[in-house]
């Protein structure tokens, strides 16, 4: 009979806790405000550095420009961000952010960084992405191919720190 109990027990922890690994999954996740605020910081690694405050623009795909607007909000002092649609110019921008599935690396000017989520970078469409981790952790990731295209570089100190594809 105890050990009926016990896999019962296990059974409905296995059964409340699959939801929550499904859910979990980093690959399917969108750019946020907390990821582009970890994913600008990477900024500061670029070669040769750009000036402060750093112009980026956040481009969101139609419907998401509320989410473009969280992350303007979330990414502090040290930018100037800008919200626009897939359709707009992206000249000036030191970095662009991508939110949603917009495709902009035909767009992209050279040695400008593309920030994305995790499929953006595993397809090649954008050079950064940023996973964070459930304990509260942030890995980078880059995109080495889509790196040398945009003709952007990192400083050797921040290369040791990413996971590259």
């Amino acid at each position: 009979m105890r050990g009926l109990k016990l896999s019962a027990r296990h059974g409905l922890s296995l059964a409340m806790l699959l939801p929550a690994l499904a859910c979990a999954d980093p690959a399917s996740a969108t750019v946020d405000g907390p990821t582009a605020a970890v994913a600008v910081k990477a900024i500061n690694f670029l070669q040769p550095k750009p000036g402060k405050p750093t112009p980026i623009t956040i481009v969101a795909d139609s419907g998401q420009s509320a989410a473009g607007d969280a992350i303007k909000t979330a990414l502090g002092a040290d930018v100037t961000a800008t919200v626009v649609n897939s359709g707009n110019d992206l000249a000036g921008a030191v970095a662009v952010i991508v939110v949603g599935g917009v495709d902009v690396s035909a767009k992209a000017a050279a040695g400008q960084l593309i920030i994305g989520d995790m499929a953006c970078m595993e397809a090649g469409k954008c050079a950064l992405a940023v996973e964070r981790q459930a304990s509260g952790a942030a890995k980078y990731h880059v995109n080495t191919a889509a790196l040398a295209k945009a003709g952007v570089s990192f400083d050797k100190n921040f290369q040791m720190l990413v996971t590259a594809h």
